[in-house]
């Protein structure tokens, strides 16, 4: 019999994904400050949705995760 796998499952590991990317690019523009910062840059968003992402991506993708019964 075939395994249906849960979209969550896929959710996740996009989630999972853009989580990583965001978070890269918040440290990469942590060390590289733009020349003309936004007025909240010192708030760091990207770093701290692009975690939040991650967390929130890894918990899917395990919760979700196939599993063979």
């Amino acid at each position: 019999m075939r395994e249906t796998m849960s979209i969550w499952f896929f959710a996740g590991v996009l989630f999972l994904a853009y989580g990583v990317v965001i978070t890269s690019e918040g440290l990469w523009e942590l060390a590289h400050p733009p020349l003309h910062r936004p007025v909240l840059y010192s708030l760091h968003a990207p770093i701290w949705w692009g975690a939040a992402m991650g967390l929130a991506g890894l918990a899917y993708t395990v919760r979700f995760w196939p599993r063979k019964h």
